[in-house]
């Protein structure tokens, strides 16, 4: 993601980085989940949750994990999206989210899959309702 001066943020540019974060990360942390049986071991649970958290999004520039996806948007952001309600809901998802690396860490107990899938799939959600709340505030 290119910075862009937060002092004259453009609704363009911001429903951009908004798009992007929506498909690096709010589409690729939930996938690993989609990717494993309903009847995932322990082990295939654990490995969905490193892929999603570790190695988010792959591409030409190389793996980013979810916190370095996360990172680089606020940066990008900076203040621009203060005041908005929803991007306090996603601060809170991401959160959430990023959370589990301590279970991956073994400094927590592993949740099960139902929780790590929610908390994984409201991030983009909780992106999308942003998305909406800056459209209709243009």
């Amino acid at each position: 993601m290119q910075m862009i001066d937060t002092t004259n943020f453009a609704f363009d540019d911001l429903i951009d980085a908004l798009m992007d974060l929506k498909h690096d990360l709010g589409k690729y942390i939930r996938i690993p989940f989609s990717m494993i049986p309903a009847t995932a071991s322990a082990g295939e649970v654990e490995a969905a949750l490193e892929t999603a958290l570790r190695r988010t999004r792959s591409g030409p520039s190389g793996v980013r994990s979810a916190k370095e996806i996360w990172d680089a948007f606020a940066g990008e952001v900076g203040d621009a999206l203060e005041g908005k309600k929803e991007y306090g809901a996603l601060e809170l998802a991401v959160a959430r989210a990023l959370s589990h690396e301590a279970a991956l860490c073994g400094s927590a107990p592993m949740p099960d899959r139902e929780t790590l899938e929610a908390d994984m799939i409201d991030v983009g959600k909780c992106i999308q309702e942003l998305v909406e709340e800056v459209a209709r505030d243009e």
